[in-house]
């Protein structure tokens, strides 16, 4: 029988919060069983004695780890493998999925998404609600708390198997994973998500900012396995980026937020809802596509103005010229962030998820021919693998990394 929730993870609260600064022992301790289980995510199958190689540990402290892992449910052995020239076979390792489970929230601009996410990164059960985007910030929390023990009854799964939540938010966060600090599309400021949540749930809170969580998640589980940078480009209500570099989140700057929404791109264009001029999402955000649809008397209460608008070139030249325009936009900002930063790999999430091939290889095309000569081969763009559950896979994965895999 599994004993409870494993010490060097999600024990109480207290620890979660010294997760950035743990005493030395446990520090020690949780690196060394977070580094295995690291590797037997990307690598499942790998025995003892690889798997000790691999991150340089002694037979003893191998020993001790496995010994850890397997009597919290966490791995499990399975059968004896003959490796060429290793000498005795060897005990497979690999990750037991359902061993534990956390909570994944992606806070949109007047929706929630939650879901319950295994330790490997699949979804078992998902719900989501609405709300009036102009609302005060703490009846949207208290909902979340209360969809978290209808959602797990949902899910038929035991509840002191979940490690904890994390939720992805639209918006900069502070450098401890607990507030949202300052969205452009909601007015919230200063908001202790963390702080609201764990005092409702009595579990561990984990915070950041969403588009960063997407890349995260596509990073680790997604398309982005294996590759040294990904970058996730979000378009929704705005259109955010998020980073990730030798397989951790970009946190650089002030609050490690990649605004590339408000690039500006229009000289003399319309006054943006951050203040600026001409900014990106001044002509492709969830705005500014309904209000074209509305010009070009197409449909604008679609559940997708991008994926109307580019339905409509087949037949409308009128919106070929608009779909056109917005390509070439988007390919500029793209190449700004392809110049500075270089990912291997750029993933279109939220409304560009599902756009058509023909549009990727333009929009591709265009990226390129903006990029530095060097750099025009390696530009890849590709649609999330993650589709809309980007959000909530995303907010799974940064609770994933903090609490499981630390």
């Amino acid at each position: 029988m599994r004993k409870e929730l494993p010490p060097w993870h999600a024990g109480n609260i207290t620890r979660v919060r010294r997760l950035l600064q743990p005493e030395p022992v446990r520090q020690e301790e949780s690196g060394r069983n977070g580094q295995v289980l690291r590797l037997l995510q990307q690598e499942p199958g790998l025995t003892r004695s690889e798997v000790a190689r691999r991150l340089g540990l002694s037979a003893t402290t191998m020993t001790r780890v496995v010994g850890q892992l397997l009597e919290y449910g966490c791995v499990t052995e399975t059968r004896k493998v003959s490796r060429v020239g290793t000498g005795r076979p060897g005990t497979e390792l690999s990750i037991e999925p359902t061993s534990y489970f956390v909570i994944g929230v992606h806070i949109g601009v007047g929706s929630v998404r939650l879901g319950v996410i295994d330790v490997l990164g699949e979804t078992r059960e998902q719900t989501d609600f609405e709300f009036d985007a102009q609302q005060d910030v703490h009846p949207v929390l208290d909902r979340i708390a209360e969809a978290v023990p209808a959602l797990l009854a949902k899910a038929r799964l035991d509840h002191t198997r979940l490690l904890g939540v994390g939720v992805a938010v639209p918006g900069p966060v502070d450098g401890g994973h607990r507030k949202l600090l300052l969205p452009i599309n909601l007015p919230w400021r200063e908001v202790g998500v963390a702080d609201h949540l764990e005092q409702a749930l009595g579990v561990p809170v984990v915070v950041d900012h969403n588009v960063r969580s997407m890349a995260l998640a596509e990073a680790r589980f997604g398309a982005g396995r294996k590759l040294g940078s990904v970058a996730f480009i979000y378009l929704r209500t705005g259109v955010g980026a998020g980073l990730v570099v030798a397989g951790q989140a970009f946190q650089g700057g002030v609050h490690g937020a990649i605004e590339v929404g408000h690039l500006r791109i229009v000289e003399n264009g319309e006054k943006c809802i951050c203040g600026g001029i001409g900014c990106l999402e001044t002509v492709l955000s969830e705005r500014a596509l309904r209000h074209a649809l509305t010009d070009l008397g197409l449909p604008a209460g679609t559940a997708n103005p991008l994926e109307t608008l580019l339905r409509a070139t087949e037949h409308d030249p009128a919106a070929a010229k608009h779909a056109e325009l917005v390509t070439k936009h988007l390919a500029t900002s793209l190449s700004f962030l392809t110049n500075l930063l270089n990912p291997e790999l750029i993933l279109l999430g939220g409304f560009l998820s599902t756009a058509p091939e023909t549009f990727v290889t333009r929009l591709a095309e265009a990226t390129r021919e903006a990029v530095f000569p060097v750099i025009r081969p390696a530009v890849q763009l590709r649609r999330s693998s993650l589709g809309l559950d980007a959000g909530v896979n995303g907010a799974a994965t940064v609770a994933l990394d903090h609490l499981f895999y630390a």
